[in-house]
């Protein structure tokens, strides 16, 4: 009988693996248009603290999905985000 232990860090990796996966999934079965940006990534395209996003979601400011513990965000709730706070005039 063979046993095969997995460790916590194996675990992990996994799921983050097969999260990549369901996010290329959905990209694809939305059209190519379609980006899905979890708070890690839109984080990064924000230049911004993930304190920062959340604090814009407890304020109904951003658009978002929670699927168990992870947040994500389409493209398009980011753009609506950007245009809902657009400076139109920012002069004398």
């Amino acid at each position: 009988m063979n046993i095969e232990l997995i460790t916590r860090a194996d675990l992990n990796e996994l799921a983050q693996k097969l999260e990549t996966q369901i996010q290329r999934v959905a990209q694809l079965g939305q059209g190519s248009e379609q980006i899905i940006y979890d708070n890690d990534d839109l984080s990064l395209k924000m230049k911004v603290s993930s304190r920062t996003l959340q604090n814009w979601r407890d304020r109904g400011l951003i658009e978002f999905s929670q699927i168990g513990h992870k947040i994500y965000y389409t493209d398009k709730a980011v753009g609506k985000f950007l245009e809902d706070n657009k400076v139109k005039f920012w002069g004398k």
